[in-house]
């Protein structure tokens, strides 16, 4: 999946890279971290999976003192406590080997600070995958060009499967899809500045536009 021009065209599994569960049972998150323990979708219920994951746990407030996404990585999911230690010790996530994690529902829950995509971003995580997401951390993923999708495509991928890039992003707006396929707002901006992307047409009907509508109607 890691391919230096992100997002490719077809998604699959990087041979050698991993799944990380996030399961209820906390137990068996350190095994997968420490023990290396490999599961599969098909191991698990959607029950067994880890709900409402607060981006507090995934990057504490102390955490968030780091400005620097690498750093922030080294103490992904610092919150997460179990018998008053920490799941997650320093830089588990990035030293795991994965590039997808999976939870359950209501994914970055809570503040929905922009530091809880990025300690995944900068672990090595490409792909979220979840029931549902909290939907200001779902466009702070979408910012960093982070694609997630459900346990459906889980199971394809870990099978062998390369997905075309347009299952990840068909359901979003147009110039939403342009920024998950361009590898996230940044480089997105960059390449609109350049000319290299061209911005589909309006076709809302007539109304105020929005601050942001009018930026982009200057360009």
């Amino acid at each position: 999946m890691l391919e230096e021009q992100w997002p490719p065209k077809k998604i699959s599994l990087t041979k050698g890279k991993r799944v990380l569960f996030l399961t209820k049972d906390l137990d068996l998150i350190s095994k997968q971290l420490y023990d290396g323990l490999n599961l599969k979708m098909e191991d698990l219920r959607i029950d067994d999976l880890l709900d409402d994951i607060n981006t507090d746990v995934m990057t504490p407030a102390w955490v968030c003192f780091d400005h620097e996404p690498s750093k922030i990585a080294e103490n992904a999911y610092a919150g997460l406590m179990h018998g008053g230690r920490r799941v997650f010790e320093e830089r588990a996530l990035i030293d795991g080997n994965f590039e997808v994690i999976v939870s359950g529902h209501r994914k970055g829950t809570g503040s929905s600070r922009e530091t809880a995509p990025q300690c995944e971003r900068w672990s090595g995580i490409r792909l979220i995958i979840a029931a549902s997401f909290a939907p200001i951390h779902e466009r702070n993923n979408i910012n960093l060009g982070q694609l997630m999708g459900d346990y459906a495509i889980l199971e394809r991928l870990q099978k062998g499967e390369s997905i075309d890039l347009s299952e990840f992003t068909s359901k979003y707006d147009p110039i939403t899809r342009l920024i998950l396929e361009n590898g996230g707002i940044l480089p997105f901006a960059k390449k609109l500045a350049t000319g290299d992307i061209v911005l589909p047409k309006s076709v809302t009907t007539k109304r105020e536009m929005t601050m942001a509508e009018k930026i982009i109607a200057k360009k």
